[in-house]
């Protein structure tokens, strides 16, 4: 809370609260991991739908290299590379789109909190108040001595007749 301005003003609080409480970052941190992994999952259940239909799609041919059949690449292993590619796609969309929505899903539910607008009401409040307190106190004294230097007048002015 503020202080008046006898005390030298509006001061902060001594011990200000830096970051999240942990557990909210850990709420944050579990969600972007299971994003992550969810998404990485189904890119690596792409890939390896990929991965199989283009070995499925591999022909041992006639030609041989030293008597081994080497395989020819058919119409159907080229539709494995659409799969593949789209697993790596998903994967780093999927990783990249994490961390966007975790990322500013964190720091607007940190603003909200900071930046909450009846605690900065109150607080601007409670500052007001102190000042007109000791605005009064200080009107008060010196009504005070205004007084006293009224009668101290009175009574000198009475004495010289």
């Amino acid at each position: 809370m503020g202080r008046g301005l006898r005390d030298g003003g509006f001061k902060p609080d001594p011990t200000p609260v830096i970051g999240m409480e942990r557990t909210r970052s850990l709420r944050w941190a579990g969600r972007y991991f299971l994003y992550t992994t969810g998404l990485g999952l189904l890119g690596l259940l792409l890939v390896g739908l990929g991965g199989y239909l283009a070995y499925s799609g591999l022909m041992l041919g006639p030609e041989t290299i030293y008597g081994v059949p080497y395989p020819h690449v058919t119409s159907t292993s080229f539709f494995g590379i659409v799969p593949v590619v789209l697993g790596v796609v998903v994967w780093r969309v999927g990783k990249a789109w994490a961390l966007y929505h975790t990322l500013s899903g964190a720091v607007s539910e940190e603003l909200g909190d900071t930046y909450d607008t009846e605690h900065v009401k109150s607080d601007i409040v409670a500052v007001l108040d102190d000042r007109l307190a000791d605005m009064q106190q200080d009107l008060q004294s010196v009504n005070r001595e205004v007084r006293d230097l009224k009668e101290a007048e009175e009574f000198e002015f009475n004495t010289a007749d």
